[in-house]
């Protein structure tokens, strides 16, 4: 899932902070080592982001609740992906139909 996060990120524009173009980066990851489920992670990005995330539906009072709106939200898509990919049947295709049910009364 990490892996999936992390090609979602653009790569670090000169001035990204200065940029027109929407950029966020993740600065820093932070795991409970006894409960790996717990933790955050900190992210940076640039009013560009904020502006597309806003003309996309988040909402919030401040930047920070807009991000963690999105944020929140990809991490859901992204759970519910790999649920889906977990049910993928590779050869559905070929397995054996269902048969008629016979009638058992002769």
């Amino acid at each position: 899932m990490l892996n999936k996060l992390k090609n979602l990120f653009g790569k670090k524009p000169v001035n990204p902070k200065e940029s027109n173009e929407p950029w966020v980066n993740v600065v820093n990851t932070n795991f409970d080592e006894g409960s790996p489920t717990q933790g955050f992670m900190e992210l940076e990005w640039n009013n560009a982001f904020i502006k597309f995330l806003r003309e996309n539906g988040f909402e919030g009072k401040t930047d920070e609740e807009v991000v963690d709106q999105w944020f929140t939200a990809l991490c859901k898509n992204i759970g519910a992906q790999l649920d889906e990919e977990s049910k993928f049947v590779a050869d559905a295709d070929v397995l054996p139909k269902r048969r008629k049910k016979v009638d058992k009364k002769s």
